[in-house]
């Protein structure tokens, strides 16, 4: 695959781009080539509690906060030997950095929103983010099967659900989740699952998805 081709990818799973203040994929991070330049996407769902509920904001409007079950984000990876510098698209942020340390067996993961969509001046200052350690076993060359370990600052939308005033705001909540999760992956193609606990609360959320790397300067 050519490097034309991958960009156009990155393109299209950008324009496409789903939750990504969840936890991004370990399997993927661990999957970037090194000293080149990698694109990536994930696809895949989640189940579990989704903290959706209806807020009142005054007698003419209420807000309905829920997270999609679908989730697809896109990336974009810069690894030398062992450290990786990444951006993303995702939902609520116009861009996400990802910065990491990689080997054959172990890699830290951080993200955070740097620009998000949001206008409630009561959070604006707020953005997810998060750190993750993963410990990974090559049973070949290019089978290899990992487990993980994360903490993530998660946020979920608001979308108006009733209105009687022109003023339209864009709304997010946020909440720590810790958790956990494995993988199997094969030459750059991973499966993955995620478990993960929202602190403070019972919500438990169950994630599955399927994740993908090229190389952009392999021919």
């Amino acid at each position: 695959m050519n490097r034309l081709a991958c960009l156009l990818i990155l393109l299209v799973a950008a324009m496409l781009a789903g939750c990504s203040s969840h936890a991004p994929s370990a399997a993927r991070f661990m999957s970037a080539k090194p000293n080149s330049i990698n694109i990536g996407f994930s696809g895949g769902g989640f189940w579990g509690d989704d903290n959706s509920h209806r807020e009142e904001k005054s007698a003419q409007e209420a807000y309905r906060y829920k997270e999609p079950h679908f989730l697809l984000d896109g990336v974009l990876f810069f690894r030398n030997d062992h450290f990786l510098f990444g951006l993303s698209l995702g939902e609520h942020s116009l861009v996400r950095l990802n910065l990491g340390f990689v080997s054959d067996y172990f890699g830290v993961q951080g993200w955070g929103d740097i620009i998000v969509l949001n206008d409630d001046s009561s959070t604006n200052w707020k953005r997810p983010f998060g750190i993750m350690t993963i410990e990974q076993y090559p049973i070949t060359s290019k089978l290899k099967v990992g487990v993980n370990q994360f903490f993530a600052y998660n946020s979920y939308s608001g979308v108006l659900d009733e209105c009687c005033s022109i003023n339209l705001d864009y709304y997010m909540k946020f909440y720590g989740e810790l958790g956990a999760g494995a993988y199997v992956s094969y030459d750059g193609y991973s499966l993955e699952f995620r478990y993960g606990n929202e602190l403070g609360s019972d919500n438990q959320r169950f994630y599955l998805d399927f994740s993908v790397v090229f190389d952009t300067q392999s021919h």
